[in-house]
């Protein structure tokens, strides 16, 4: 099973775009559509939009639809300088006491909202950087493979294929700098993640300290198993390629309950073996399954 990137849609016109954005809302009968529905049911994603167009409600007045106060629709804001958003992020700053301030404080605290922000300025840390605040996601050390590690978190998260916008709005623990330093772009960052998941080499992980403790671990737990478990064809680890493509082949979803953290943020998903490795099951994409945590605890080490 081949992973995929998303279509790159650079060179879809703005009429289609505009066209798909109407069929959507004639189908769902509405005069406003936030990006969420129009992720959910349209051809594009809403990413598409807000790079063509700047932001989403004014792709929405180009449809002729209502703007989406959801997506933080202010009209106060086309009339606001550069300098005054940059004024008021130090404001907040102030009020916080705090050399720097992230995005969802200033959607609270401050007079424009982070959209506004992001849209003026490109990148959240960019704003930060005018307003000589010290940046929010500028990690020195971070790795290649925790960077790769933290794609696959915010995947299976949303649920789909993460966008530069996701990470501007603060769902990445790392900024669109951190990525943009070791990749090239986000494009590349998704390209190398994607290249890694395909791989071939199947029992290649990537190794971080955690993985490498709970590595070591196993091994202790299970040197004096039985001779039952040493005529296993694989590991029973299951490394960060295998439980995506696990995840991605169940929709992300728990395959007992249904469950999913793009609808429940509380929801933590688990890959599982249907034969347990105790009873001889093997680490392969067809004995493994995607369940939530309280569905894994229940299920204990029966077979599925």
């Amino acid at each position: 099973m081949e992973f995929r990137l998303n279509e790159y849609h650079r060179n879809i016109s703005d009429e289609e775009l505009i066209f798909d954005l109407v069929s959507v809302a004639n189908k769902l009968g509405a005069k406003s559509l936030t990006t969420e529905q129009y992720n959910k049911n349209g051809k594009y994603n809403s990413s598409t939009f807000i790079r063509r167009f700047e932001y989403w409600n004014k792709a929405l007045n180009l449809a002729g639809l209502l703007p989406s106060h959801k997506n933080n629709f202010n009209p106060n804001n086309y009339n606001v300088t550069d300098n005054e958003i940059i004024e008021d992020l130090k404001n907040v700053a102030k009020m916080l006491n705090k050399r720097t301030v992230i995005s969802s404080e200033y959607d609270k605290l401050g007079k424009h909202g982070k959209d506004c922000v992001i849209r003026r300025f490109d990148t959240w840390e960019n704003a930060l950087k005018i307003a000589n605040l010290e940046p929010t996601g500028f990690h020195h050390k971070v790795s290649k493979e925790e960077l790769l590690k933290e794609i696959e978190i915010i995947w299976i998260k949303l649920g789909r294929q993460p966008t530069s916008t996701d990470i501007k709005n603060g769902i990445s623990k790392y900024s669109l700098n951190s990525f943009s330093r070791h990749f090239g772009s986000w494009r590349k960052a998704l390209e190398t993640f994607v290249d890694y998941i395909n791989c071939d080499d199947n029992d290649a992980e990537i190794q971080t300290e955690d993985n490498i403790y709970e590595n070591a671990k196993e091994r202790s737990i299970h040197k004096n198993t039985s001779k039952q478990n040493d005529t296993h064809k694989t590991k029973r680890d299951i490394n960060l390629r295998l439980r995506f493509k696990v995840m991605q082949r169940d929709n992300f979803k728990c395959c007992i309950c249904g469950s999913s953290p793009a609808t429940d943020p509380t929801v933590i998903l688990h890959v599982d073996h249907i034969k347990p490795w105790s009873k001889g099951g093997e680490t392969t994409l067809d004995n493994l399954q995607t369940l939530c945590s309280d569905c894994n605890l229940g299920k204990s080490d029966l077979d599925m």
